[in-house]
């Protein structure tokens, strides 16, 4: 009994038992017409009832603020348990226990949320948790990455980039699939949008990933003609390499006659010629790793003005701020300036008018730098602004094809951008973007 008398069940517990003791003498002494001993049973049996109902009320609070404290997410409160300071120990305890329990299950919870976002970030393509008002309840970084976004709260947002994509991600429904084309700061962009709906916690939610085409076309490109170089090279090289080893030896006898000696030099012109085109297909496919080191962008757009300098082409340069850097391999880098330059230049070449190429280097919101060469010639035609980066697709009579493959594969290399940003009367450009 002197347990109970230190936790609040084992007080009610004597409470109830005095009321019934209290209550059995009341009908014991009224059964003996004794009604005057009524005055004492009455007030100790009023008295137990106030203590239970208090006691009880004591309890009550403590459930409601442990309710209230894990309705408001707050699991910071924790209660005494040490008899020597509380009455209510075992409540506390017991309290204590709920708490505990609860915030197992929510560590629980923040865990697998943890390791679902590990799983989106690890995956190779955007995606986007939208809720039936547009909310946007979740995001990776990779669909920030495609919008160029630093965060996305409500798909509204991309009205500003594109009305035609906000309009897909409020209309796509379960398993359907389109394609969305836009124009950005680095050119224009093509997504494929897929979803797929699910219920969570009561309200439906569309899972909707979104891939860049261009990338994945690009990647694919690149892998179709490497293994097409690869064949290639092996192949020719092996044919022409006796052919041309034998012309030669030919060629430095001096009893041949004219008309061997001209069929000799025909087949070892042709030979060259063909062993020029192997050499162009290795610069494709046979780029070395970039060696990166930092140096100011400045120094490397005024070496390769210099390498391409012409007296009739204005070069106009503005780089923002002016000290910006790189960190990239130099030597490769100033092969993919002159080359633009070069091809800035040479499309001027026709050009009647003031000839100007400008340089402008900028760095965006998400420290990325942004280089544009622009010339302003004509436009390109469309049939030829659709193979430009096709390796050996050229105009030019005595043209390699391969100038501006290998400047984009070098940029690729070091994990930026080259694109075809403007193609307009009077306005062409080149964007490279360094992340």
């Amino acid at each position: 009994m002197k347990f109970l008398q230190n936790i609040p069940y084992g007080k009610m517990l004597n409470y109830v038992l005095i009321i019934i003791a209290m209550a059995t003498l009341a009908g014991y002494v009224c059964a003996k017409g004794h009604h005057a001993y009524l005055i004492i049973a009455i007030p100790v049996i009023a008295f137990c009832l106030f203590r239970i109902l208090k006691l009880y009320g004591e309890i009550e609070n403590r459930l409601m603020f442990v309710f209230n404290a894990v309705k408001n997410n707050d699991h910071s409160f924790r209660f005494a348990e040490d008899s020597r300071y509380t009455k209510y120990a075992f409540v506390n305890q017991s309290l204590n226990r709920i708490k505990d329990v609860l915030d197992n299950a929510k560590m629980q919870i923040k865990e697998r949320e943890q390791y679902f976002e590990l799983i989106m970030e690890c995956a190779n393509i955007g995606i986007i948790t939208i809720m039936e008002n547009g909310i946007v309840a979740q995001t990776n970084s990779k669909v920030l990455h495609i919008l160029g976004l630093e965060r996305l709260n409500h798909i509204d947002q991309l009205r500003v980039l594109s009305n035609e994509l906000c309009e897909a991600l409020h209309s796509i429904s379960q398993n359907e699939q389109r394609t969305v084309r836009f124009a950005t700061e680095i050119g224009e962009q093509s997504l494929v949008l897929s979803c797929s709906a699910m219920e969570f916690d009561g309200k439906m939610l569309r899972v909707v990933s979104v891939g860049n085409i261009h990338e994945e076309l690009d990647r694919k490109e690149v892998e179709s003609w490497e293994k097409l170089t690869r064949i290639l090279t092996h192949e020719i090289m092996n044919s022409l390499a006796p052919v041309t080893s034998i012309s030669h030896t030919l060629l430095s006898s001096t009893s041949d006659v004219d008309t061997m000696r001209h069929g000799l030099e025909t087949i070892h012109t042709t030979s060259d010629r063909l062993l020029r085109f192997v050499d162009s297909f290795r610069a494709v496919t046979r780029i070395p790793t970039p060696q990166k080191a930092p140096f100011y962008l400045s120094e490397l757009v005024a070496e390769a003005c210099s390498l391409t300098a012409r007296e009739s082409v204005v070069v106009e340069v503005c780089i923002t701020p002016e000290d910006t850097m790189l960190y990239a391999d130099r030597a490769l880098m100033s092969q993919v300036f002159v080359n633009l330059l070069k091809n800035a230049s040479e499309a001027l070449a026709d050009f009647e008018g003031g000839r100007k190429i400008t340089i402008h280097s900028t760095i965006d919101t998400e420290e990325r730098i942004q280089i544009e060469f622009t010339n302003n010639g004509s436009a390109i035609p469309a049939e030829v602004a659709e193979n430009i980066f096709t390796p050996f697709f050229t105009t030019k009579t005595d043209g390699s094809g391969i100038g501006l493959a290998v400047s984009r594969q070098i940029v690729r290399l070091h994990g930026g951008t080259l694109r075809l940003k403007h193609n307009d009367e009077g306005r062409v450009t080149f964007a490279i973007v360094m992340e």
